[in-house]
């Protein structure tokens, strides 16, 4: 039986090209857009603005993830404001000991 080895980039391939990681959205953003004072007025289109940038964001999902690790307090981090974050975190709580 002849059998043969197909390598491809993804298994030992020998590539001289650069694999790049996917970029933030909020990286060409001013960090203050994703801490909005308060929560009325404002400051809720302020936070909406900063949702629509996570939205469309290739890392939203590890960002939120990295923002409930550190318990991040304030801001938008991967999509969430401090207040769904603080919910999240307390229907995970009550899920786990139910």
């Amino acid at each position: 039986m002849n059998s043969s080895i197909v390598r491809t980039p993804y298994y030992g391939a020998d590539t001289t090209e650069i694999v790049e990681s996917p970029r933030a959205a909020c990286a060409d953003e001013d960090p203050e857009l994703f801490f909005p004072i308060g929560d009325t007025g404002p400051a809720l289109l302020q936070e909406e603005e900063a949702k629509a940038v996570c939205r469309r964001c290739p890392l939203m999902a590890s960002c939120l993830q990295g923002a409930l690790e550190r318990n991040e307090a304030a801001g938008v981090w991967g999509g969430l404001s401090e207040k769904e974050r603080r919910s999240l975190k307390r229907r995970a709580a009550r899920n786990r000991t139910a």
